[in-house]
């Protein structure tokens, strides 16, 4: 599914494009995006960690995962996660 190294893959980045949408990305260590994904949601059923709970799912597609507690906010509506091999 991935065409990079495991010590290649940095971090995950969260973004609001939209309302109701964020988009997914697996950044490389040298910046470079090297996955992405969409996550939609309704907006009425947004908790709070919605977010979350699509990108642990999205990276570990990619054999990742990351520590909720080590995720940090990058603005308003950005954060980002170092990822560990899954």
């Amino acid at each position: 599914m991935s065409d990079f190294t495991a010590d290649q893959a940095a971090v995950v980045r969260i973004e609001r494009a939209e309302e109701g949408r964020w988009d997914l990305t697996i950044v490389s260590d040298s910046g470079v995006p090297m996955g992405h994904g969409v996550h939609l949601f309704d907006r009425t059923q947004d908790d709070g960690v919605d977010e979350l709970t699509a990108a642990a799912a999205f990276v570990g597609g990619y054999g990742f995962r990351f520590d909720g507690d080590a995720v940090q906010q990058d603005g308003p509506d950005a954060f980002w996660a170092p990822l560990f091999r899954g």
